[in-house]
């Protein structure tokens, strides 16, 4: 995977306005740029504590070459739940592309685990001739692929009320109120004159550490694949 993985997307991809209005967002005292500025932080949050992205779609991943990988090369993709390889592409030091692949139809590249998105290029790597002491080819393998969640599971009723859920978070500290503290950290002992609260202890989530952020957490806990694994 690589090191800094941005998100491709500065507008939401699922949640609307009638999707949050439908599973429970609170537009009180909100305008259209701060509601979409509060989706698109959900929906980037949500992908990046799943692995993947909320609708398929096409990316570009880049990642440097390492010689020990010569017997047993596989990438874990940036993202998880891949559809589809399109082109795999060897890069040499000076940026040239020297040997495209196309799709998985082949015997160099295959799709090895699509949840977890690792694919294997170990017959390509073995046979590219790219191990001499002096060949500084492939510098990178450049790979162009599909992946997110299908519509029908993006679109389920609990990834949208995780994502309502995250996404009035994120609004309610926009517009500065309604989360139990601010940056939504969970309250964890609570005391006056006249009462007392000690609550169970609250996991820190992606989401922020209050009980929301992990009723989010635990409705979205089936989506999330282990993805540095041996196979």
């Amino acid at each position: 995977m690589s090191d800094i993985v941005l998100y491709p997307f500065s507008t939401p991809i699922v949640l609307t306005d009638v999707l949050f209005d439908q599973y429970g967002g609170n537009f009180a005292n909100s305008n259209e740029f701060q509601r979409q500025a509060a989706y698109v932080l959900a929906e980037e949050l949500i992908s990046d504590d799943i692995d993947t992205l909320l609708l398929n779609s096409r990316v570009t991943g880049t990642y440097v070459y390492n010689r020990s990988y010569s017997q047993n090369f596989r990438i874990t993709l940036d993202y998880g739940y891949v559809t589809n390889v399109v082109q795999t592409k060897f890069i040499d030091f000076e940026g040239n592309t020297y040997y495209t692949i196309t799709g998985t139809d082949n015997i160099f590249v295959g799709l090895r685990d699509p949840e977890r998105g690792i694919i294997d290029l170990s017959h390509a790597v073995k046979n590219c001739g790219c191990h001499s002491a002096s060949r500084l080819s492939p510098y990178k393998i450049q790979v162009v692929y599909e992946c997110g969640l299908p519509s029908g599971t993006a679109y389920s009723p609990k990834v949208l009320l995780a994502t309502t859920t995250v996404a009035n978070i994120m609004l309610n500290e926009i517009i500065g109120w309604g989360n139990e503290g601010v940056g939504d950290v969970g309250v964890q002992e609570f005391r006056n004159q006249e009462y007392s609260e000690k609550r169970t202890k609250l996991k820190n989530t992606v989401y922020g550490n209050s009980a929301r952020a992990n009723f989010a957490w635990k409705i979205l806990k089936k989506l999330r694949k282990r993805r540095r694994v041996s196979l």
